[in-house]
């Protein structure tokens, strides 16, 4: 009788679809013994899932943010006010007037009423930087103006958070918005870094840098995606340092314990581009 010799390749073909088989098998029994494993890793995915579904829809509604109030969630811990009968943010310079074929200005502006030398000097420039600026259109500086701050306060974890934000239309200038955020530890007294936020969330270094290079990134390449098609766009630079962790200095709280980094690059230049990383 003739002996039919089978090829190796054949051989090793055959082996390898039985070691394939195996690991199904055991892999298949595993979670059958240990039905929870599975469980937790669906949960798991889901929650990754869900947590890039809720970034989104806070980024998408950060208009809704800007409510003009100010939402307190604190603990019982206190500190002195300048004004003891006042929130420890209230609207302190009140704006809405047209003025036909010049300007249109609606803007409300707070103050933060704590008894400090921080908090002195963040008043001084919030009424340089928004105050102001409603001051000089109604004094006639500026040409067909249309003008608006609004802000929104929060203080849970002992942070007093406020974010502040102006959008101004002047003459055939771009539109132009600035954001700028002002954040207090109202139990030390002191200015809260973005280290101490990192801290208070448990964050580190690698999984913030890594989430904000993603996101930026994607809409660098959104930007000159649509540039290609003929749109005036703003274009930005990845390798700027202002994208660094250690740089971050533009963020607030919210009363839900979400943190926003907020790049406003109309704080330097006259555009309404900004871009937010939630954490």
């Amino acid at each position: 009788m003739r002996r039919v010799k089978i090829p190796k390749s054949q051989i090793f073909c055959f082996a390898l679809i039985m070691i394939v088989c195996i690991i199904a098998i055991v892999e298949a029994l595993y979670y059958v013994m240990n039905p929870n494993i599975q469980d937790k890793k669906d949960v798991a995915e889901n929650s990754l899932s869900n947590t890039g579904i809720t970034d989104m829809s806070l980024v998408d509604n950060f208009d809704d943010v800007f409510q003009n109030s100010f939402k307190n969630t604190n603990t019982s811990e206190e500190a002195e006010k300048i004004e003891a009968d006042k929130d420890y943010i209230y609207t302190s310079y009140e704006k809405a007037e047209v003025n036909s074929g010049n300007y249109e200005i609606d803007v409300k502006i707070p103050m933060i009423n704590i008894n400090s030398e921080e908090i002195k000097s963040y008043n001084e420039d919030i009424k340089q930087v928004f105050q102001d600026k409603a001051e000089s259109i109604l004094n006639g500086s500026s040409n067909r103006a249309v003008y608006s701050v609004d802000y929104e306060a929060f203080l849970n974890n002992n942070i007093l958070s406020i974010v502040i934000r102006s959008t101004l239309k002047e003459g055939s200038n771009p539109q132009r918005v600035i954001i700028q955020t002002y954040c207090y530890n109202i139990k030390e007294m002191k200015k809260v870094e973005f280290s101490d936020i990192m801290t208070l969330k448990n964050l580190d270094t690698n999984t913030v840098q890594e989430k904000i290079r993603k996101q930026i990134q994607g809409k660098q390449e959104e930007a000159k995606a649509l540039q290609q098609l003929g749109y005036s766009v703003y274009i930005r630079d990845l390798r700027s340092d202002r994208y660094d962790v250690e740089n971050i200095s533009n963020f607030f709280i919210d009363e839900n314990n979400n943190v926003y980094v907020i790049y406003a690059y109309g704080n330097s230049s006259n555009t309404d581009v900004t871009d937010i990383v939630i954490f």
